[in-house]
């Protein structure tokens, strides 16, 4: 859940989305919240470790990085195209 209300900080899951100098606009805000929901999801999945915390800039470290990226790959099913699909 995304709490943000005037004169607070933006969080999801209790974690904090930007610092209290900070003001990101919405689009912002829905991008880093993302970014921490695979974050944690990747943590949940034992694919990062949970002393990697995150960062109030809104750019996760290169370990969820990496993490997001496999747990992205190992849970995305994407269907090959068929024949007819690829000549369209």
């Amino acid at each position: 859940m995304i709490c943000d209300t005037p004169s607070s900080i933006a969080t999801v899951n209790k974690v904090p989305l930007h610092s209290g100098e900070q003001s990101p606009d919405a689009a912002s805000l829905r991008q880093r919240a993302c970014t921490e929901l695979l974050r944690q999801a990747a943590q949940a999945a034992g694919l990062l470790g949970v002393t990697d915390t995150p960062n109030l800039d809104g750019i996760p470290s290169e370990a969820a990085s990496a993490a997001i990226e496999v747990l992205l790959t190992r849970e995305l099913q994407l269907p090959e195209p068929s024949e007819e699909a690829c000549r369209r």
